[in-house]
């Protein structure tokens, strides 16, 4: 799983739990294995606005959930089954293969 989703799947389950919205990045599970991938990640979804940051109470960097972008969020990590371009893809591989057998 990406970096990327991993953070998205974190924060969600955060959110879900009823907790204190926001959280430091480097809490997150994976953070502290690939710490520069995570980082660009983090500053990745912040740039897309996906997710909020704000200092906590020591003054680094915490994040949540962007409430507004919650849809977008949502589909970022659905699974793959549930994306319609792996549907169109599956239908268009079994369709070839129909087409091969009925050539022969």
């Amino acid at each position: 799983m990406s970096p990327r989703t991993t953070i998205l799947r974190e924060l969600e389950r955060i959110r879900r739990s009823g907790n204190d919205d926001y959280t430091r990045p480097g809490d997150l599970s994976g953070f502290e294995r690939q710490p520069a991938k995570y980082q660009a990640a983090v500053n990745a979804l912040l740039q897309e606005r996906l997710i909020n940051g704000r200092k906590d109470e020591g003054g680094r960097l915490a994040i949540a959930i962007n409430d507004d972008r919650l849809p977008d969020v949502r589909k970022a990590i659905r699974p793959l089954y549930a994306r319609p371009v792996a549907w169109l893809a599956l239908i268009t591989i079994l369709a070839i293969g129909a087409a091969g057998l009925l050539v022969m």
